[in-house]
């Protein structure tokens, strides 16, 4: 916990482990109590939501490039579409269906987890991300 909490990292995936029949492990002796695993997983999870938070904030006002996946998934009528960053920010912001899958540049108007709320900037003109990916 204390390592994660000084380096400060940007997201985490917690899961607590489980007995897994026929496995060494299944077999050791001291097994780590459920309560106690549970009480370590929401912790971290608490952790996590706060330093993915703290991460995002970081770029709040600044232009990213997003690739639009799909409807905002929590309102799919909203005009609203989510992608990620190159930083593995997850963003909705007003977009089309024609801007799936297009390279866009979204501007992080309201940073935080799990989205961020971003305004739409433009498409990338075609020719960069051509050079983008030839580099």
């Amino acid at each position: 916990y204390n390592f994660v909490k000084e380096h400060r990292f940007s997201e985490l995936h917690v899961f607590p482990y489980s007995k897994r029949t026929g496995t060494p492990a299944a077999r050791m002796e001291n097994q780590v109590d459920e309560e106690v695993k549970n009480e370590r997983v929401h912790r971290l999870i608490t952790l996590s939501e706060q330093l993915s938070k703290e991460y995002a904030s970081q770029f709040e006002n600044e232009v990213l490039e997003v690739i639009p996946e799909e409807k905002y998934k929590e309102d799919p009528e909203s005009g609203l579409y989510e992608g990620f960053t190159g930083n593995y920010l997850k963003v909705v912001f007003p977009a089309s269906e024609d801007m799936v899958g297009k390279l866009v540049k979204v501007k992080i108007t309201k940073p935080g987890y799990p989205y961020c709320e971003g305004q739409f900037v433009r498409i990338l003109d075609e020719q960069i991300v051509q050079q983008k990916t030839a580099i």
